[in-house]
């Protein structure tokens, strides 16, 4: 992170902004909760010196220029972790961004599926992700697929429109799967053998122990009797359950003093984790002295900067082991012990080749000593197969205005990301909130529920990772089946439904990698984040509260409902103390001529009252922000510039209309608005979509110089700036005022679309959009947002 910076610093300084090439967004990835949060942690710092450090305005002033505005000169957005997608990173393209995530979160975004993404940004998060990018696939060797995926989308995005850098791939691994052509040499350098620190690890002893047994309770029997800081690796979440269970009963510990680190722990008790007592033991070494015990599956064999002075673990594939032996007096400050149980079941033939590898080793896994005697390919776990990237698979996901109902047989993501790996099977994500029983009824619209979690994203702290099919099986066990709830699926749809019919094996290409949200209640959570399918918590009792945690820190979104009553009016403003940012009007449609309705509010800080902004005003600040991004990004004298700019003018003057005017509260003949401090609900537009206004008034204007190529992209950025025209509109987007016209350019919209797809390619196209959307969310932040076009 540090060496990109600085070198993205050097070009500015020695060349101007207009002349850097260095990629402006830094993606780390990697397939660790933890260790995303760990990395997060580590960019804030980064920034936090950068802002406060005198010794470091020159490189603040560098930044700066890049940047363009009077914001931090770094963004930081975490795509995992407590904190939901601040969205920094998309705000503005020119601005220096470190983005740190999962692979399921950036891997689907960088193919137009992005999870739990809206599809109105889909395209716009794809197109930034692959232009201007470096992204480090860190511990690659976890996610092979994924490592041949992101370089299989290199070759399109650097074969298509290259105005801005494509992707830039590094990979990052201590275990190594395939050839060196591209990798550093792994000589020692003397700088390195000259470290003290380095010295002290590298030479760190680590005595290895294999022991061969029937008995089912070895591990937990050895974990019993272990007299240090010990961690045990088990295979399954279940079998660390039984174990620290075990390690409980025999000591007389509580819950709390034997951590849990799994896969299937939610968010918010995994975050905690790091801060309790027990597991600080494993991350300071003044507190060696004592017993401790930490059970984990893999999830805690990597990026987890802890050490202990017993390691117990089954046997598994050599890659595993050697990220296991990390953890193993992992800064050289005592003696380590690694014991290793060996079955006498049947095991794989990796793991029979890994077997006699730990047996060469003659007791000995330091760092030297795995070094100098590294295992063979025939220990590494098996490679899953991977499905090929194909231009129509593409193809099918950029088109984003197409939702899974409307496409059902369109491929999910998830294979191209992981593969059919063995140990990898599709997953469901799992979360509680206390609003579902309201939510879930069959006369709200699925279009409104797709607002509220547009606007109220469920949080990574909520979610609790699931096997699907183990999942299922367990539900429909459940005396709850009958109960209503959501399904929030991976194209941002939200079905309303029954359990046992959100369940059903029909629907499973819905279910798995979607997140069911629940009622409180349902199963019963320990307090390590893990679920008890076969038991419930009613409302009242102890631990009820645990279960809806979407509650967000001081200061960030915060829910706010309401129900109104049959003789109220259909606007409703915010609770005294909250400025709204979000409005989202959800009709009971029970059929009487009067609808009651929930209305959810953002709540952001109290502060200046957000202001009503004017048409033409708001056109002028968007046509100086696209001018200023497409300088900074491709120079003064592009094309772009000029393009941007003629986009800017007319890209929402089909708000100029009655229905649009009526929409946003200003009837009385004032200026037309582009931005209302308040709006009636989205049913008031009838379905109208000002961008296809927009369109129709821009295709008669013959004014500016563009030429026909430019015109055409000019065109479709003025179509799908809120998301749409990718390739289409919906059926009752047009403009009452010229039906017959509106469905002819909505036709020749998608033609259009095809047209520069193929030109632009996929990720260019999109990346286009995206900058033009950014300078118009840049003439809004003042604004309330209009929750029929955010």
């Amino acid at each position: 992170m540090q060496l990109w910076l600085l070198a993205l610093a050097e070009q500015v300084c020695c060349g101007g902004v207009e002349n850097v090439q260095l990629p402006r967004r830094l993606v780390w990835v990697v397939d660790r909760r933890v260790v995303v949060d760990q990395a997060t942690a580590d960019a804030e710092q980064i920034r936090e010196k950068l802002l406060t450090s005198p010794d470091l305005q020159e490189l603040r002033r560098a930044l700066s220029e890049l940047s363009g505005d009077n914001e931090e000169p770094l963004a930081i957005s975490t795509l995992r972790g407590e904190r939901a997608d601040n969205r920094q990173w998309s705000d503005n393209p020119a601005r220096p961004a470190i983005i740190v995530g999962t692979v399921d979160m950036i891997g689907s975004r960088l193919l137009f599926q992005g999870y739990g993404v809206s599809r109105r940004m889909r395209a716009r998060q794809a197109g930034l992700l692959a232009y201007d990018t470096l992204l480090v696939n860190d511990e690659a060797h976890l996610t092979p697929v994924f490592a041949k995926l992101v370089s299989e989308v290199r070759s399109y995005v650097g074969a298509n429109w290259t105005e801005r850098p494509p992707l830039h791939i590094v990979r990052l691994s201590a275990t190594q799967r395939d050839g060196t052509e591209h990798s550093f040499p792994v000589e020692l350098t003397e700088d390195q053998t000259a470290s003290e620190v380095f010295r002290k690890r590298y030479n760190a002893p680590k005595r290895l122990e294999l022991e061969t047994s029937d008995d089912s309770g070895k591990i937990e029997k050895l974990a019993i009797q272990s007299t240090d800081r010990t961690i045990i690796f088990v295979r399954s979440p279940e079998s660390a359950r039984k174990v620290a269970t075990a390690i409980r009963k025999a000591h007389q510990l509580g819950d709390g003093e034997v951590p849990l680190l799994t896969g299937e722990q939610r968010g918010k008790e995994r975050d905690e984790l790091v801060g309790t007592a027990p597991f600080k033991r494993f991350m300071d070494n003044a507190s060696r002295k004592g017993n401790c015990w930490l059970v984990a599956t893999s999830a805690g064999e990597v990026g987890v900067n802890i050490s202990c002075d017993h390691l117990i673990t089954e046997l598994d594939t050599a890659d595993h082991l050697l990220q296991r032996f990390g953890r193993l007096n992992r800064f050289g400050e005592t003696e380590g012990t690694a014991t290793v149980v060996i079955g006498k079941k049947k095991t794989s033939d990796a793991e029979r080749s890994t077997q006699r590898y730990l047996e060469s080793l003659n007791g000995n896994v330091s760092l030297r000593a795995l070094r100098e005697c590294p295992p063979n390919h025939e220990c590494l776990s098996q490679e899953p197969k991977r499905a090929s990237l194909q231009p129509w698979i593409i193809d099918a996901w950029s088109m984003t205005s197409f939702t899974k109902k409307d496409w059902p047989s369109r491929p999910n993501v998830g294979p191209w990301l992981r593969g059919d790996d063995k140990d990898g099977p599709p997953e469901t994500d799992v979360c509680w909130r206390d609003d579902v029983p309201d939510l879930a009824q069959p006369t709200i619209p699925s279009t409104d529920l797709e607002e509220v979690f547009h606007c109220f994203p469920v949080l990574a702290k909520e979610r609790l990772k699931q096997i699907s099919g183990r999942l299922c099986e367990a539900l429909q066990k459940s005396p709850h089946i009958e109960k209503r709830a959501l399904l929030v699926g991976t194209d941002g749809q939200v079905r309303s439904d029954t359990i046992k019919l959100l369940i059903d094996p029909s629907r499973r290409s819905q279910f798995e990698y979607g997140t069911l949200v629940l009622p409180p209640g349902i199963g019963k959570l320990d307090n390590n984040g893990a679920i008890d399918w076969g038991r419930s918590v009613e409302e009242g009792q102890d631990g009820w509260e645990r279960y809806d945690v979407s509650a967000v820190k001081e200061g960030e979104r915060r829910r706010y409902k309401r129900l109104m009553a049959l003789d109220e009016e259909s606007v409703h403003e915010p609770p005294d103390g909250v400025r709204a940012r979000y409005k989202v009007d959800i009709s009971l449609d029970d059929g009487r001529e009067n609808q009651p309705a929930w209305h959810y509010y953002t709540a952001l800080p109290t502060g200046n009252p957000p202001v009503e902004q004017r048409l033409d005003e708001h056109t002028g600040i968007v046509r100086v922000n696209a001018a200023i991004l497409a300088e900074r990004l491709f120079g003064k004298r592009s094309r772009l510039v000029e393009v941007l700019r003629w986009v800017a003018d007319r890209h929402d003057i089909g708000k100029d209309c009655f229905v649009w005017q009526r929409y946003a509260r200003n009837t009385d003949g004032e200026a037309p608005l582009a931005k209302a401090s308040a709006y009636l609900g989205p049913a008031a537009l009838g379905g109208y979509r000002h961008e296809l206004g927009s369109l129709i008034g821009a295709l008669g204007d013959s004014s500016g110089d563009l030429s026909a190529d430019e015109r055409e992209i000019a065109l479709h950025l003025i179509a799908a700036h809120h998301g749409f025209a990718r390739p289409h509109f919906h059926e009752n987007a047009m403009d009452n005022r010229h039906v017959r016209k509106s469905r002819q350019i909505a036709l020749d919209t998608v033609r259009r679309f095809a047209l520069l797809q193929h030109r632009y390619g996929p990720w260019g196209l999109a990346y286009l959009e995206a900058l033009f959307c950014a300078a118009d969310a840049m003439a809004s932040r003042e604004t309330p947002e209009d929750p029929a076009n955010a």
